[in-house]
Order: C-alpha cells, then sequence, then structure tokens
C-alpha cells in the first residue's frame, strides 16, 4: 500500500510498501501545557519538518529556533530534543534507512535522559525570527 495514514499511526517495518526503506515517519506534538519530551540519538540521520507552532530545539549541540517550514536535520549518533515551546509545535519526523546493524527507536545516552523532560513554556523572545 502506498499510503500510509501517518497522521494515525508512525510509518514503520511492519505498514510501509515492501520497497520502502525509510526506518520510520509520522507526526509529533508538543504542547505547551504539559509538553515532554526526550533527548536521544538514532543510529540513522532524522529529519523533522515543523509544520505548526514555535519552538527551541538542540540538534547537533546547537540550539536553533524553528517554525513552520523550518527542517531540523539531525546526523547519525547526534542528540536531538525539545528545550522550549513557544507555540503548541507539531512536526512530521522522516528517518533514514536502517544501516546494517544499527538499532531503531529513540536512544538515550542515560537513564535519566531516557525518562524524558518537562518542556517549558515560554513567551516568544524578542530575537525569534520573523
Amino acid at each position: 500500500m502506498p499510503v500510509v495514514r501517518t497522521s494515525e499511526k508512525a510509518l514503520h517495518a511492519g505498514n510501509r510498501p515492501e520497497w520502502c526503506q525509510v526506518t520510520s515517519a509520522g507526526v509529533f506534538r508538543v504542547r505547551r501545557e504539559g509538553g515532554r519530551f526526550d533527548c536521544h540519538y538514532h543510529d540513522f540521520p532524522e529529519y523533522w519538518l515543523v509544520f505548526k507552532g514555535k519552538a527551541k530545539v538542540m540538534s547537533e549541540g546547537k540550539a536553533y529556533y524553528v517554525k513552520p517550514g523550518d527542517i531540523v536535520c539531525t546526523n547519525a549518533g547526534d542528540e536531538h530534543d525539545v528545550l522550549e515551546v513557544y507555540e503548541d509545535l507539531e512536526a512530521f519526523w522522516f528517518e533514514d534507512p536502517l544501516p546494517p546493524g544499527g538499532r531503531t527507536g529513540h536512544l538515550h545516552r542515560d537513564a535519566e535522559k531516557a525518562k524524558g523532560h518537562p518542556v517549558p513554556a515560554r513567551p516568544l523572545p524578542p530575537d525569534f525570527p520573523v
């Protein structure tokens, strides 16, 4: 089946077309009220296409402001995280093909990061890009 409804369930090995090598893809949300996220990494590159909201994220050791239309590109092995939200954040994630011997899912450097953390809701900073 060439259509995977990632609005309902993530694309993964069990529901993707036979010819597709994408490790996974789907939609994630971090709300201003009660939002949580986990600092993690993967054995493959991952991309987030922001389609709603504004936030500060971390990728490859640097913090960045993001807004609709931005793509966050994180290389294999580099941690990424959502640090702050200014408006409810919604994004589509896409993971490159799994390399031989690679692991799927969120990988964590330590048990504390695996627990995840509350993402603080903050007012929009004055230096946020227009």
